[in-house]
């Protein structure tokens, strides 16, 4: 297999999120090349790469030549999707009980609400695994119906997924 070389572009919102991303890199440093370069990593798009190279190397203190690395970059397609886990249940409680159950098991994996509209509630959580959102539908109809749609990369899916149907299933009772 061969090793490819890729330069990412993250943009995060807050340190929270930065620290994450440099846990990950430290994560990954046994099993891939890690640089996190000194100094300033920029993108440049020309026809001119001679003239601005050797407008950059005039402008350096030193041996110009063992501060610059240059590689050309192409954008590849995100190849990345995300997976979704669908769980359903019909519970033979009134809706409010089961909506009270829920928000204490939300509340108890640290789900945030970030968003409501009409019967749809959409949650999202972070967890050792990584960041997920749930949506959650509860209807009722003489029972009561709950549906959730978990969405995220890698392992959290199954994680968060797992531990829902884990708590729903003792709380329906079987």
């Amino acid at each position: 297999m061969v090793r490819m070389g890729y330069i990412l572009f993250v943009a995060y919102d807050n340190d929270a999120e930065r620290k994450r991303i440099d846990y990950l890199l430290d994560k990954w440093s046994s099993r891939a090349t890690v640089k996190k370069p000194r100094g300033m990593v920029f993108y440049l798009e020309t026809d001119d790469a001679q003239g601005f190279l050797e407008e950059l190397f005039s402008r350096l203190e030193g041996n110009a030549e063992e501060k610059v690395e240059v590689y050309e970059a192409r954008e590849v397609r995100k190849t990345v999707k995300a997976r979704r886990r669908r769980l359903e249940y019909t519970i033979d409680e009134e809706a409010k009980v089961v909506e009270r159950f829920i928000d204490y098991l939300l509340s108890k994996m640290n789900a945030t609400q970030v968003e409501s509209s009409g019967e749809e509630k959409t949650y999202s959580v972070y967890t050792r695994k990584g960041r997920g959102t749930i949506r959650l539908r509860v209807r009722n109809g003489g029972r009561t119906f709950v549906f959730f749609e978990i969405e995220g990369y890698g392992e959290v899916v199954d994680l968060l997924a797992d531990r829902i149907d884990e708590e729903m299933k003792l709380f329906a009772g079987g």
